[in-house]
């Protein structure tokens, strides 16, 4: 009887989001202004500014009641994602709707 090869484990969607939304708050800080950020600010070529806006921005992450927040949440999502492909391993997203192996 041939051995079975194991099914690649789907990307965690739950991961991903986490991980935007820490990455949103590194970019925009906690006060999120359209036109601003660490992205725009390396694009324009102020390396110092982003570096500066970077910096302040995961100090604050750390320290602030809303960066705590976005961390703790951030957590909770990648938490949850694990927890479901655990206790559901047979379920996979794809688009819009749920795939299951047989």
């Amino acid at each position: 009887m041939a051995r079975r090869k194991p099914a690649m484990p789907h990307p965690s969607i739950t991961g991903m989001a986490a991980g935007l939304s820490v990455a949103q708050y590194l970019n925009q800080g906690g006060a999120p202004s359209p036109g601003k950020g660490v992205i725009k600010d390396v694009l324009d070529g102020d390396l110092s500014d982003a570096f500066s806006s970077l910096s302040t921005h995961a100090i604050d992450l750390a320290s602030t009641t809303k960066g705590k927040a976005v961390l703790s949440s951030a957590i909770v999502l990648a938490t949850a994602g694990g927890l479901a492909r655990k206790f559901f391993p047979s379920v996979k997203l794809g688009g819009t709707k749920l795939y299951f192996k047989i």
